[in-house]
């Protein structure tokens, strides 16, 4: 399977996507090699995505903390935003990596999604 684009998502109440992503570039390049390096793609899907603009932010509005401990309901939220922002449908295989605010430099839960088709 190809790698086509990322979600990411986050508790809408921190902020806008505008606002988060904006916080949170300084550690892309962290992220994408993790998901480089978990096996979720290789260095030339990365670059496509990244060329395609195909990384998208979601906030979620509620229960969030619930949502990163249910698998499916994090494929239905990546698979929704990414269809609706890249108008393509991707893929239902989904791979997900799962941050702890607390655990994290940025400082609060996320989850990276990676779509494929």
């Amino acid at each position: 399977m190809k790698a086509i684009g990322i979600a990411f998502l986050y508790d809408r109440n921190l902020g806008t996507p505008e606002e988060i992503s904006k916080k949170f570039s300084e550690y892309f390049p962290n992220v994408s090699e993790n998901i480089v390096l978990e096996g979720l793609m290789d260095l030339v899907q990365l670059k496509e995505i990244m060329d395609a603009k195909r990384i998208f932010w979601a906030g979620v509005k509620e229960n969030f903390d619930d949502i990163m401990e249910n698998g499916d309901l994090i494929g239905d939220l990546a698979w929704n935003v990414f269809k609706k922002h890249a108008n393509m449908e991707p893929s239902e295989d989904i791979k997900s990596l799962i941050y702890k605010g607390s655990e994290a430099p940025w400082k609060f839960n996320l989850i990276a999604c990676i779509l494929y088709k």
